[in-house]
């Protein structure tokens, strides 16, 4: 944790220990001790989520003086991805990361939600940092969703945004023309739309036969962020073709905890949690930094080849538009006012994206040499200060009084 990221916490936390040293002491030692069972079916403690949420936890148990400890399940070895929202509701595990477009049904206004991920610019820096800033703000204050999730007992703690999705194909996309029939993984509405407005054909195929389908020539290009060319399923060699076109962004993947066991602790331990959750959402945006950097060396190195999107990319960007302006009629009834839902939402991804440009990180043009350039100073970004300003501007409005 730098300083900066923490200072708005560590303020809380000064008038939280200087207050009442009495009435401090006493809830501490009120405080019965647990272990939490966390679960999380995406990757183990090494991967980008695992390492921000065993930072979180670390900070949890010092804060309590060790009454609170935690007991992790990685890689769906308790809950799996279709069962976090009813397990961590029931009690099975008290933390658990949720992926709103799985759950339609239980979780309509999240999933509807999630096609926010098309607003984007398709800059990572901007994508991650003001996306993520914009998602993680909604959730933790727009009523229609933090509702949603009560109603399933369950409190968001934190949620973010990946970097755009891509194209990684096994042979070369860099016209309209060579776009049509191609076929497409592309898992969601969201993503399928787009490839079918490029002239594609939106495939099913299992994550797990991803590689396999790329190297038989089951379909051409899979929809997902350029790291999978360094991390999980190491794409490079069987679709060494980087086509960037912008597609969506995974919007809010969502962390929450039971209502219960957050219901539980005493307001101090509360608004401790609530900053350390920002700091775990802040740590999973670096991560992103680090993940697509490494992606971006290879691009760089010309270790794959770079497609030109110059005509791609405007059908792309018009698709994208039109998905979200179509949100507003499509939006569960519990929304409300959908339009200020969309208008507030854009509004915030705007003024997040400033933040970035006034601190010198301009929103990276879409040309092959500009794309390269953007992923090899990727590694080199500083996002201090903007989470300094996240931090100054929206932390104290989200502390319990």
């Amino acid at each position: 944790m730098t300083r900066s990221t923490g200072k708005v916490c560590v303020a809380v936390l000064g008038l939280v220990l200087s207050a009442t040293p009495g009435l401090a002491q006493d809830w501490l030692e009120g405080l019965e001790p647990r272990v939490l069972r966390l679960a999380d079916f995406s990757g183990n403690e090494t991967a980008n989520f695992g390492r921000a949420m065993v930072a979180w936890e670390q900070e949890i148990t010092e804060f309590t003086q060790g009454r609170i400890t935690f007991e992790n399940y990685w890689s769906s070895s308790l809950l799996n991805a279709t069962g976090t929202l009813s397990g961590v509701s029931d009690g099975v595990a008290d933390i658990g990361l949720i992926i709103p477009t799985y759950y339609p049904q239980d979780l309509p206004v999240a999933a509807w939600l999630f096609g926010m991920g098309a607003a984007l610019s398709g800059s990572t820096v901007h994508d991650v940092a003001a996306g993520g800033a914009t998602a993680l703000e909604t959730l933790l204050t727009l009523p229609a969703v933090t509702e949603e999730y009560a109603g399933h007992n369950l409190v968001v703690l934190q949620g973010t945004s990946t970097p755009a999705y891509n194209l990684l194909c096994n042979k070369p996309v860099n016209s309209l023309a060579t776009a049509q029939g191609i076929r497409a993984r592309a898992i969601g509405s969201v993503w399928s739309s787009t490839a079918e407005a490029l002239g594609m054909t939106p495939v099913s195929i299992a994550f797990n036969e991803a590689y396999e389908g790329l190297q038989r020539g089951v379909f051409d290009c899979m929809v997902i962020n350029p790291n999978q060319y360094v991390d999980g399923l190491t794409l490079r060699d069987v679709a060494p073709e980087y086509v960037p076109v912008t597609f969506a962004q995974l919007q809010a993947s969502t962390w929450v905890m039971n209502l219960d066991t957050w219901n539980s602790f005493p307001v101090e331990l509360q608004n401790f949690i609530i900053g350390a959750n920002a700091r775990a959402a802040q740590a999973i945006w670096q991560g992103y930094m680090r993940i697509e950097a490494a992606a971006g060396e290879l691009i760089a190195s010309g270790g794959v080849h770079t497609n030109d999107v110059s005509e791609l990319e405007p059908v792309a960007a018009a698709q994208r538009a039109e998905y979200v302006a179509a949100m507003a009629g499509n939006a569960p009834a519990a929304v409300g006012d959908a339009q200020a839902v969309i208008d507030a939402y854009l509004a915030r991804i705007a003024y997040w994206t400033g933040v970035l440009e006034e601190q010198g990180i301009p929103v990276a043009e879409r040309t092959p040499e500009a794309i390269v350039e953007a992923f090899r100073v990727l590694g080199d970004v500083d996002l201090e200060p903007f989470i300094a300003r996240f931090n100054d501007e929206v932390l104290p409005g989200l502390m319990i009084q």
